[in-house]
């Protein structure tokens, strides 16, 4: 199982090879923030089980980085948790607490970004002398959830600033534009209702959020760089283009 952490994975995903809708669970909250010390720095999660059937479920943290693409990759980072209980057996319509605790570094310079596992583990439950639930030939399928999490130091914030704009042209000869951004911050942000204008000839258009899908509400993590690829707007003029633009922070 650990070494599918070193891979870019989607933050909610199902890996199956046979669907059956009896075996599922749920993880909350999805998303918590911890502080480095004191009574924050353990946090609870509640696993349910509302299938019918005994399930089994591990509980893991992987530390969490992310390329400009917004590509995540992962890397173990257990030691620097204390996870109880880190495996639980869970009978049906069944709710579990677990709770987590951060053991590391009690003033980081900065948030630091991870994510919760927690994986159905590929296993039968059934006794042997009971009838299989399911056919013999079927394949167990695999529920993982990944939650994001964050330590995150007193006073912590982000500060998003515009890197570049460009023009570009894809392989299919569409015109767009290429709009890096970096968080100088020791924060995370997500880019909630987000506005860009582009300038260019001394003409300015403003984008709103319907407009820039794949980029309105995406997570820039502390001290990291995001690309972002848009469609030119039509009605902005050629020539080099400059660019400003403004978002929610979170409260």
């Amino acid at each position: 199982m650990k070494g599918l952490f070193q891979t870019a994975i989607a933050a909610l995903f199902l890996t199956l090879a046979y669907v059956n809708p009896t075996l599922a669970f749920q993880l909350k909250p999805i998303s918590q923030v911890f502080a480095p010390i004191g009574n924050e720095a353990t946090r609870s999660y509640t696993v349910i089980n509302d299938s019918d059937e005994r399930i089994a479920v591990e509980v893991s943290v992987v530390e969490r980085s992310m390329a400009i693409d917004g590509q995540e990759t992962y890397n173990l980072a257990d030691e620097d948790f204390l996870i109880y209980p880190p495996q639980m057996i869970l009978e049906p319509q069944t709710v579990q607490t677990v709770r987590v605790t951060w053991l590391g570094d009690p003033e980081p310079s900065q948030e630091l970004a991870y994510r919760l596992v927690a994986e159905q583990l590929p296993i039968s439950l059934v006794a042997p002398d009971q009838q299989a639930a399911r056919p013999t030939g079927s394949v167990q399928i695999l529920l993982r959830y990944l939650g994001s999490f964050y330590i995150r130091p007193t006073g912590a914030t982000a500060n998003v600033q515009l890197d570049s704009v460009e023009a570009i042209t894809n392989a299919g000869g569409e015109a767009q534009v290429a709009i890096t951004l970096s968080n100088q911050g020791t924060a995370s942000t997500h880019l909630r209702n987000l506005q860009v204008t582009l300038t260019a000839q001394e003409t300015p258009v403003t984008l709103g959020p319907d407009q820039l899908e794949g980029m309105v509400g995406q997570v820039i993590l502390a001290g990291h760089q995001r690309r972002f690829v848009i469609p030119r707007p039509a009605n902005l003029p050629n020539g080099p283009i400059s660019a400003t633009f403004q978002y929610q922070p979170r409260e």
